[in-house]
């Protein structure tokens, strides 16, 4: 089994996220998704406490707000080099440079009610089968952003980055990557509008 520091940790929390994005009412600043309030906490905060007993060190992937999120992990931001607007990978890119470790843990800021053993499993499939990708999946869709990678496919990705592509499971597709299946009508519920945020906050507590 591949022990905890061996994994970094990574938070995906630099998306535009538009369809969430609220302005204070009185200060006039932007509240990014990954500060909203779940339970009493940020979702950033929910993601690093569901990651933490399984890594060595977190980072956090944010394109502002860095003082913020800097009380939760080391902040990294997309390479300008690679353009912009690349979605996530762009932040597992800069990601997979910079983690001192040779297991990267993804996980996207606004995804809850996560499995228990989401991580144990995703890690034990990479370390079982020698795949370098292992991401999570139910019968209803798949969870590519949940996912357990490699360092090694750092060269990978940036190139498919320059390319000018950011499907997820098209660049996964290029490697031997596994899908691993967790069972569960509403496991990894997404927060996307702030309907979904009042749905989270009556149903699940981290």
């Amino acid at each position: 089994m591949i022990a905890s520091d061996s994994v970094t940790g990574l938070i995906l929390a630099g998306g535009q996220a538009r369809r969430m994005q609220m302005v204070a009412e009185h200060a006039g600043t932007v509240i990014d998704k990954g500060m909203l309030d779940l339970q009493g906490e940020p979702l950033v905060r929910h993601a690093q406490r569901f990651l933490a007993p399984h890594v060595q060190n977190m980072l956090i992937s944010a394109n502002r707000n860095e003082a913020a999120y800097g009380a939760y992990g080391n902040v990294i931001k997309d390479d300008p080099l690679l353009g912009s607007a690349l979605g996530p990978l762009a932040g597992i890119e800069r990601a997979l440079a910079l983690a001192p470790t040779p297991w990267l843990l993804v996980l996207p800021v606004d995804v809850v009610n996560l499995p228990s053993d989401l991580v144990p499993r995703l890690l034990r499939v990479v370390d079982e089968q020698a795949a370098p990708i292992a991401y999570a999946r139910t019968e209803q869709r798949v969870h590519p952003l949940c996912m357990a990678l490699h360092v090694r496919l750092a060269d990978s990705l940036r190139r498919y980055l320059m390319d000018g592509d950011r499907k997820v499971q098209l660049w996964q597709n290029r490697h031997h990557t596994v899908p691993v299946l967790f069972e569960g009508d509403e496991l990894f519920f997404n927060v996307n509008t702030p309907e979904d945020l009042s749905y989270a906050n009556q149903c699940w507590k981290s």
